[in-house]
């Protein structure tokens, strides 16, 4: 489970290196285990661990039970904020107790991360959950984006247990003898999601045995048909026959390769999923020789490369402890890059050691493992350190390994695409 917890945080970009992360503790197994995960990954993940429980005030035994989790958190040499929360005034004609319990959970947890200067909140969601969250949303209706299910990250929030099957949890704290508690509301038929888990899914397993397998590959397929289904303002294609559009609508959804469909008044490109449309006749810059031109970035804001008024563009920010970064960027130590930096784009050569990796690799390499299209990659800007180190590229999960934050880091350079 521990290298599975760490392959996801590191594939999905969860966390870049010091952060203090909440861990929002109930004391049941998925929770219990992911804040055990998390302690005990912290020194690979250089981050520090936090928790935070909510006290519902549901059942006469929550204040108890919320105690009891911030002694368990307390053994493992880890503070606990014990929130409580007022479930009742959050309850409206058309909201349930347990939509309620989620809005102001959720609500309250994210008031202590900033409050106590965490830059992230971990929740215990985990595989099982993600397909019961899909076949939830198909009984009841849904479209392809209602088929992803549960993200990795929302806002603050983050989910490294999303890869993890239940069964995996159970034997983990099974082997460490870690003690948790069940919530008796998990067992009430009297809410849609209980029956989905308890009823519907027993039942079609006696069809597929791997139905939860079926469920999550629906939802990873979903994901990739969403992302790669552009806006009509991304696109702005001509009018196209209407087989034509289907045919560019199945390219893109395969999300493989670089394909031309040529269209009234130039062509259409499908590279990995996007769509692009190039004009007749217009300028066509090579992708292996990009622009020379750069930025140097003078303090906090948002750099684009020159002569592009449109396309992706670098926001910096800076700050120190106890200010938290934003959740959604790459974080450095600012006293351990080299000064002054500068934003342009990528050129032949470049290479880039990614957070967590082994070893530098050409940033050429890593943005076709990122399945940048081709045509688009002239376009990403990329941050430089003085020394000529790439820090971060547009467009990239990971960002460089150099300048990663310390548990004493003070001054911290934020950079995220915009």
């Amino acid at each position: 489970m521990l290298s599975q917890v760490l392959h996801t945080i590191r594939e999905q970009a969860l966390l870049a290196g010091g952060e203090r992360v909440m861990v929002a503790v109930s004391g049941g197994p998925d929770s219990t285990a992911l804040l055990h995960a998390l302690v005990h990954l912290a020194p690979r993940l250089h981050i520090e661990v936090g928790a935070a429980t909510v006290d519902h005030g549901l059942r006469p035994e929550s204040g108890v039970e919320a105690a009891l989790v911030a002694e368990r958190c307390k053994r493992l040499g880890v503070r606990c904020e014990i929130l409580v929360v007022d479930v009742k005034a959050a309850r409206g004609p058309h909201v349930s107790w347990q939509e309620a319990a989620r809005n102001v959970r959720l609500s309250a947890l994210q008031e202590a991360a900033v409050r106590l200067g965490c830059s992230a909140v971990a929740l215990g969601h985990t595989a099982d959950d993600q397909a019961e969250t899909v076949l939830f949303r198909v009984v009841r209706g849904t479209g392809i984006l209602g088929l992803g299910g549960i993200p990795y990250r929302r806002g603050i929030f983050i989910r490294p247990l999303l890869d993890v099957r239940r069964k995996s949890i159970t034997a983990f704290l099974a082997k460490r003898r870690i003690p948790f508690v069940e919530d008796p509301s998990n067992a009430n038929r009297h809410y849609a999601r209980v029956r989905t888990r308890l009823d519907l899914l027993p039942l079609l397993s006696r069809e597929n045995p791997r139905v939860v397998e079926a469920l999550l590959s629906l939802a990873q397929d979903a994901r990739a048909i969403a992302a790669a289904t552009p806006t009509r303002d991304r696109l702005a294609l001509p009018s196209v026959p209407r087989r034509t559009a289907a045919l560019i609508q199945r390219m893109a959804a395969q999300g493989q390769g670089t394909r031309r469909v040529s269209v009234p008044d130039g062509e259409v490109v499908v590279s990995y999923g996007n769509v692009r449309f190039r004009p007749r006749g217009g300028q066509r810059q090579d992708s292996r020789s990009p622009s020379s031109e750069s930025i140097r970035v003078t303090g906090p804001g948002i750099y684009r490369l020159p002569g592009r008024n449109q396309g992706r563009a670098l926001k910096l920010e800076e700050g120190t402890q106890p200010a938290a970064p934003p959740a959604d960027a790459a974080v450095f130590d600012a006293a351990r890059i080299a000064r002054p930096l500068e934003v342009r784009a990528w050129r032949a050569g470049d290479r880039l050691r990614p957070r967590g990796g082994r070893g530098s690799r050409k940033v050429s390499d890593l943005l076709v493992d990122a399945k940048i299209p081709r045509d688009l990659r002239p376009e990403l800007p990329v941050l430089v350190a003085a020394d000529g180190t790439i820090l971060f590229v547009a467009g990239m999960r990971r960002p460089a390994e150099i300048g990663r934050p310390q548990v004493g880091t003070e001054h911290w350079l934020a950079v995220r695409a915009v």
